[in-house]
């Protein structure tokens, strides 16, 4: 007949008067107990459960001491905590301090697996495997394991380990002297990817992630390119730290193209390099970049950033994904201040590289008033004013002119409804001084006063009229109309902007008057189950008044937006620029996306990108699941004006129960290849190849 034995300090209340500790109230559930009070003792066999809180073994047979706290399990025993099942043998467990010993220790804590000849639990939060491996694979004999003599295992926070072997099957490929690897972490701490390229020849690129504490991460960087020798570098990540948040990312290498030998391979490679000077053809080439963002006070941030290259194509050789988003990336210093109902900054922007033509801040202070009513009025002021020392530099050139230049421009408007009609009048002024203009003449001003109108109502229509599309039955119908009429005319400035040197856009100022009108337009939709945005246009119309440099007035451009959705799988979007004096069309992006309905990892994306007289690109983006297990993804991007593909990208990934193995090639240009595969722990799939490509398609709502 199963006992039940609860709250055995009950039982040896006579020395629990005179314990230096408090006895716990453990409960155990057994077939058969037997206990001895006056030691505080009790020995349960059969089917035993003990519980304290959180804590629950169960066993075979188990010996418990109420005065030390402490359980001998003798055999098998499973250890459940928080949702975390342990196993092992011949466990000695404190329910005080939560310390134990195991042989034989298994776990499971998804997304990891643990074993170990013997363990210790310290505390409630930590596991010692000795002579032990953890792994993401849930196979009894797992495809790869993390292997050392000693691993601290933070059961749902992180591993880590000194002197770690990594086998795959039981074969040993790599060592790595330390691991870290925090669960929160998408990214596996060891990240190599072999491949062959046109430029590097075959190469192998290889990232070790690290962490120091819960501040500190990043990795470090070694790289074997077959023609171009061995590149290392760091990038190093640090957070939440009393100095904010920053990063260092510093990467060099001695490139073997560069030195003098192989000039002639160099200049056969890249032509346009012949003419470059000696320095710039060093091969010590390097990238030193760091930022860094601090809030020391909720109303102050300071945002630092540092871009330094050994030369203009050193991003370009080596990193080109980044070159692609930013090629001239720049150096600066923003310290920004917000007031209540303003901000006030100061900009400091230096040139450290001497072959970019830049713009130089040295520094400029700028401050913001928002757009404020004036009391219980329907006035509302805004106003923007800098003031700085300007220096713009051309490249490898001591050509260079600068200017002290303070600039304000502001804005009083008054708002108005008058019945349906919103009406929104305005008027303002550019006032700009400068210490010097293209002439070289003394200091002048530039005054140019502004005013405009805007006007705006907004119309809806219901039309229930329910209609089916494809299956979905849609009941009802909003068509929301948004017209928008506004005038804006800038009065002839004091000055000539050709009198200026040109900066940036303050100093491009012009008479200017213009009159646009816009249609928005959306179609809201709903169904039995849901209420959507359906379709988005906005046509839109410019018409510029005696334009300067150009005779008479005239309609300037027209423009489009649209967007449809007409299904949760599909979308179209696109942008429309249409040039009235060409009478062509000047800019059009458009974007199409397709997805399975059955398995959103199908995806089909069609896009184009056309800029009149520039360029006319098309991409194609393809995710298609050929069987359960293999994946096949194609990425292309081609240029009709050359009538040749700038980038193609075909790749498979083959899903091996915990990794997927991804396999592809890269064509740039007809004739740069690449070849590359990638093995990717599901669990930890956020790595960076620098060489993937991929098109996300059109949005999908509005």
């Amino acid at each position: 007949m199963k006992q039940y034995f609860f709250l055995l300090a009950l039982l040896v209340v006579p020395l629990a008067t005179s314990a230096a500790s408090e006895v716990l109230p453990v409960d155990i559930n057994a077939d058969e107990i037997n206990y001895l009070q006056e030691e505080g003792t009790a020995v349960a066999h059969g089917n035993v459960k003990m519980s304290y809180k959180d804590t629950t073994l169960y066993c075979d047979e188990a010996h418990y001491d109420a005065k030390k706290q402490l359980v001998n399990i003798t055999g098998k025993v499973k250890i459940v905590k928080d949702g975390i099942t342990a196993y092992g043998e011949n466990v000695v467990y404190d329910f005080n301090t939560q310390n134990a010993t195991l042989a034989g220790m298994t776990m499971t804590n998804p997304p990891m697996y643990v074993s170990a000849h013997e363990a210790q639990k310290v505390g409630k939060e930590k596991y010692v495997l000795n002579n032990g491996y953890v792994t993401t694979c849930d196979k009894k004999e797992p495809h790869y394991r993390i292997v050392a003599q000693h691993i601290s295992f933070y059961p749902g926070v992180k591993v880590v380990a000194k002197n770690v072997i990594i086998k795959v099957g039981t074969v040993p490929i790599l060592y790595i002297p330390y691991f870290s690897l925090p669960f929160n972490d998408r990214s596996f701490p060891l990240q190599i990817t072999p491949g062959q390229d046109d430029k590097w020849g075959t190469y192998l690129l290889s990232r070790w992630r690290y962490h120091i504490g819960n501040q500190n991460r990043g990795k470090i960087i070694f790289d074997w390119y077959d023609k171009r020798g061995f590149g290392k570098g760091i990038l190093h990540k640090a957070e939440g730290t009393k100095f904010g948040d920053a990063l260092l990312n510093v990467y060099s290498i001695e490139d073997d193209m560069y030195k003098i030998q192989n000039r002639d391979d160099l200049f056969k490679k890249y032509p346009e390099r012949k003419d470059l000077g000696s320095k710039a053809l060093e091969d010590d080439r390097y990238k030193i970049q760091f930022y860094q963002s601090w809030q020391p006070k909720p109303e102050l941030s300071i945002k630092t950033e540092l871009n330094k290259f050994s030369d203009q194509y050193f991003m370009k050789d080596f990193f080109y994904r980044e070159y692609e988003i930013e090629p001239r990336p720049l150096s600066y210093n923003l310290i920004d201040y917000a007031f209540p109902n303003s901000s006030l900054s100061l900009l400091t922007q230096k040139r450290v590289n001497d072959f970019f033509t830049e713009l130089e801040y040295v520094p400029q202070a700028e401050y913001n008033f928002y757009r404020q009513q004036l009391g219980a009025s329907n006035f509302y002021f805004e106003s923007t004013s800098t003031a700085g020392n300007l220096a713009y530099h051309v490249a490898d050139s001591d050509s260079h002119y600068d200017s002290a230049r303070v600039h304000s421009h502001n804005v009083l408007s008054y708002t108005q409804n008058i019945k349906w009609l919103y009406i929104n009048p305005y008027a303002g002024s550019y006032t700009t001084f400068y210490s010097k203009g293209s002439d070289e003449n003394s200091d002048f001003w530039r005054v140019a006063p502004e005013t405009g109108v805007n006007f705006s109502t907004k119309l809806y229509k219901n039309i229930d009229h329910p209609f089916l599309l494809g299956r979905e039955r849609v009941s009802t119908m909003r068509h929301i109309i948004t017209p928008i009429l506004s005038y804006s005319y800038i009065f002839p400035p004091t000055v000539s902007r050709t009198r200026i040197y040109q900066f940036d856009t303050t100093d491009n100022l012009a008479r200017d008057e213009k009159i646009r009108f816009a249609l928005d337009n959306k179609l809201k939709a709903r169904s039995d189950r849901r209420t959507w945005d359906f379709i988005y246009f906005s046509p839109a119309v410019e018409y510029s008044v005696n334009k300067e440099g150009m005779k008479g007035s005239y309609f300037d451009k027209i423009t489009a937006d649209f967007e449809i959705y007409p299904k949760e799988w599909l979308s179209f979007n696109s942008k429309t620029q249409y040039d009235c004096v060409d009478r062509a069309i000047k800019e059009v992006t458009a974007d199409f996306t397709i997805h399975d309905p059955r398995n959103r990892e199908n995806t089909i994306s069609l896009g184009h990108r056309y800029m009149r007289h520039e360029s006319s690109q098309g991409t194609f983006g393809l995710t298609y699941q050929l069987t359960p297990k293999v994946q096949f993804r194609n990425y292309l991007r081609y240029e009709y004006k050359e009538g040749k593909f700038q980038e193609q990208q075909y790749s498979v990934r083959t899903d091996l129960h915990c990794w997927w193995l991804d396999v592809g090639t890269n064509i740039d240009n007809n004739k740069n290849y690449t070849l590359w595969f990638a093995f990717i722990l599901k669990d930890f799939p956020d790595i960076h190849l620098g060489f993937d490509q991929t098109y996300s398609g059109a949005k999908e709502s509005y």
